[in-house]
């Protein structure tokens, strides 16, 4: 997909209240993600010279990046929704009508929302689960409920910045050519 074409799709921040809490969102969950990954790769670099310097690695590790991991995908993934930037294959945009493309992007917007939606509901009752049986982690007996929390929050967040771009894609449609401002 062309840089023009994509970077029309995304949300736009303007000057509004809605960008500025968008703007922040963004600031927030990207921090999270790159300290996420900084950490992960402090502690895999830590173990392996504990494992094999020291004969000792560090307990737990690759259950602590296990983790990391997890809040680290699912905080990625509101991200890629308000850029746009998931994972599309365009096999068909140069033989499919403009009016068609717009319709098409509006729906799977909307079923990006609905799915990421009910995901976030599953995840959430897996979590009150979770709590009920005291579910922990194998090793460190780490509670998983937290865990759970942390993947419905962001799985409900990616909901609505789909139900957003849905939205951006319908003013674009009918000829607005202003775009969203969260």
């Amino acid at each position: 997909m062309s840089n023009d074409v994509t970077n029309s799709r995304r949300l736009s921040a303007g000057s509004s209240l809605g960008a500025k809490i968008q703007d922040k969102l963004k600031r927030i969950l990207g921090l999270t993600t790159a300290v996420l990954l900084f950490c992960m790769m402090i502690l895999t670099l830590l173990d392996v010279f504990g494992r094999y310097l020291f004969n000792s690695p560090i307990m737990g590790a690759y259950e602590i990046t296990e983790l990391m991991l997890v809040v680290l995908i699912f905080a990625g993934i509101p991200l890629a929704s308000a850029n746009d930037e998931h994972i599309a294959v365009d096999l068909i945009d140069g033989i499919v009508p403009r009016a068609i493309a717009k319709v098409r992007d509006i729906v799977i917007a909307l079923v990006m929302s609905l799915v990421m939606g009910a995901l976030s509901v599953s995840v959430w009752h897996k979590a009150f689960d979770a709590i009920k049986y005291g579910d922990t982690s194998a090793m460190l007996q780490i509670p998983m409920p937290p865990v759970f929390f942390v993947i419905s929050a962001a799985l409900a967040l990616a909901s609505l910045v789909s139900l957003a771009l849905a939205w951006q894609y319908t003013i674009h449609r009918f000829g607005d050519d202003r775009r969203l401002e969260l």
